[in-house]
């Protein structure tokens, strides 16, 4: 079980790097990348979602 202040600094955490991925994949939209970049953001958003979910199931 985990407390409240390691979910917080995992939940910052998770958020920076969700941050760092949509601006890399806005990135590659607009170099003439626009499959990649479409797939850097929606694999980065799904994957920071269900990494919050289950940390929350545990």
């Amino acid at each position: 079980m985990i407390n409240y202040l390691e979910f917080i600094l995992f939940l910052l955490f998770c958020l920076y790097v969700l941050k760092e991925a949509v601006s890399y994949g806005i990135y590659e939209y607009k170099n003439e990348n626009k499959f990649g970049g479409t797939c850097v953001i929606i694999f980065s958003i799904f994957t920071i979602v269900l990494s919050i979910v289950s940390l929350c199931i545990t």
